[in-house]
């Protein structure tokens, strides 16, 4: 067995590594002394010191050791149970002043590493060979900065491996190596431009995978699908939200869709358009994905017959006016449309819904305006009165359409308030 004299050397033939780069953070608390320049994970005097949380985290289905070194000379042996293990972050202090260091966690036992996860940490502008090893993985997830430009060429021994996760990468295409994998799950947020021709040209690849139900495709320059996607009928939760370029919905989304997140849409649609198609949506997630004050609740999601959640986050609830379009626009759709019946009870469509306004540490503007209580005229399961403000149309919405809406309870401290049927 080769002694550990280096970094980047492989620790034996017994041993298979995989090697991270991470960034020394800066020390933000000056009163430390002495001061700490060149420390992983959070220092151990004084307070946090991290600008990111910087984690790691294996899953291994049996017991094993771990070789890790930590790229200033210095060498740990971890022992890993059965189980979820995430390297402390305490773990190593470095004091050499560098700007960055190189860790290389070498294993055992490689081939029962189900999962990998790490954030915040570079692992690598080209994957190492070395992945194709871990026969037993399950699931990758490199989250946040991952700055991967490329797999390795040939994934095909990770006959396993159903879910791939990336974030805050480089891609210049699909990989083809990755079309060999048998995912369920697919994450490339912010890892691939889609408006640029090698890209979009791999794109027409995607109906490959056939096995597919999550896929996470935000900040992607996304304008359109492939025709031939339309057809991955397992496929039933999906985020196209942040700087996708399209503005009307992608005509060739699989109508197999549920749950569908359009976060931090910018630019935003301007219409509802194509949602006529997604027939068994029941989770709508928005985030300033509408104008909301002047982009009412179009007559195509009346098609939408099994949606029961909307989720409005952060700027589609930021001023009290997007607030109160939300509630007067779908007040206006679910009452005057056809499926406003109190009497007969009417259609099933948009009763039993579920109107989340999530917002964060602000719970103020996310408050419609005006009180919670009955209209004047109101009549439970007969007649909603004559609403005097938006408050008062959810209490209908609530009392004689069965919804649940949370909403802010008015202060700006995490406060929020329920309002669900009596």
């Amino acid at each position: 067995m080769s002694t550990y004299t280096a970094d980047n050397v492989v620790f034996g033939y017994e041993f298979n590594k995989l090697a991270f780069t991470v960034p020394t953070p800066l020390v933000t608390d000056e009163n430390q002394d002495p001061p700490v320049t060149g420390r992983f994970f959070s220092g151990n005097t004084g307070g946090n010191i991290m600008t990111n949380t910087i984690s790691f985290r294996f899953t291994s289905s049996i017991v094993q050791t771990v070789q890790v070194s930590w790229g200033d000379g210095s060498f740990d042996t971890l022992d890993f149970d059965i189980g979820i293990n995430t390297i402390d972050r305490n773990a190593h202090e470095y004091t050499d002043e560098l700007d960055e260091h190189t860790i290389v966690f070498s294993f055992s036992k490689p081939k029962s590493i189900t999962n990998i996860t790490s954030g915040n940490v570079n692992v690598g502008n080209v994957i190492s060979d070395d992945l194709k090893k871990f026969t037993g993985l399950q699931s990758i997830n490199f989250r946040f900065k991952a700055n991967i430009e490329q797999f390795p060429s040939d994934l095909s021994s990770l006959t396993n491996l159903i879910e791939l996760e990336v974030a805050d990468s480089n891609f210049t295409k699909l990989d083809d190596s990755l079309f060999s994998l048998p995912l369920r799950k697919l994450s490339l947020i912010n890892s691939i431009d889609f408006s640029e021709t090698e890209a979009s040209n791999s794109l027409t690849r995607l109906a490959e995978f056939v096995f597919l139900e999550r896929l996470d495709f935000s900040g992607t320059k996304l304008t359109e699908f492939p025709a031939n996607f339309i057809n991955r009928n397992r496929l039933v939760t999906l985020y196209i939200g942040r700087n996708n370029l399209f503005t009307t919905l992608p005509i060739n989304i699989p109508i197999s869709v549920t749950s569908l997140n359009l976060e931090g849409k910018n630019p935003q649609l301007t219409s509802y358009e194509n949602f006529d198609r997604l027939v068994n949506l029941e989770s709508l997630t928005l985030d300033e994905t509408f104008d909301n004050i002047n982009v009412a609740i179009g007559d195509e999601l009346a098609s939408c017959e099994l949606l029961k959640t909307i989720e409005y986050k952060r700027q589609s609830i930021s001023t009290i006016a997007r607030t109160n379009a939300i509630v007067n626009n779908l007040f206006n759709f679910i009452v005057t449309r056809g499926f406003g019946n109190i009497t007969t009870g009417g259609s099933n469509k948009f009763r039993d819904m579920n109107i989340l306004l999530i917002i964060g540490l602000n719970n103020t503007n996310n408050r419609p305006s005006g009180t919670y209580q009955a209209p004047s005229g109101f009549n439970k399961n007969v007649s909603n009165g004559t609403p005097a403000n938006e408050l008062e149309k959810v209490y209908c919405l609530v009392e004689n359409y069965g919804h649940t809406w949370g909403v802010g309870d008015g202060n700006t401290n995490f406060g929020e308030q329920t309002f669900s049927p009596s």
